[in-house]
């Protein structure tokens, strides 16, 4: 939203702004469960079109997740380990914040 369609939000009173917030909300909902299903209307059709269900594919981008090779374990609890995608785990970030260094930690 650029600055020419701002609503001046100072003029209402409360339960103006509890019900502006109220509408924004149920758009809010509204619009995510649409793109939601679009997205599920998406992966059908990709699924039709590579002679595959959902759930194949589903299983299969859950064992191709596993194959992922391990990059770094925690020294502490070897059943901690990280692949270096995505968010990093708690452990690590604690033992970083502390003055370790990643390498520390690498497989």
């Amino acid at each position: 939203m650029n600055n020419s369609n701002a609503i001046n939000l100072e003029n209402f009173n409360v339960d103006e702004l509890r019900a502006i917030t109220e509408t924004a909300q149920q758009l809010i909902n509204k619009k995510q469960h649409q793109s939601l299903h679009d997205a599920y209307i998406q992966f059908e059709k990709i699924a039709k079109e590579s002679g595959s269900t959902i759930e194949e594919i589903l299983k299969a981008g859950e064992s191709l997740e596993k194959k992922r090779n391990i990059k770094y374990r925690n020294t502490e609890d070897s059943n901690d380990t990280w692949t270096g995608r995505g968010r990093k785990p708690t452990w690590l970030v604690d033992a970083l914040a502390a003055g370790r260094d990643i390498n520390d930690f690498a497989v």
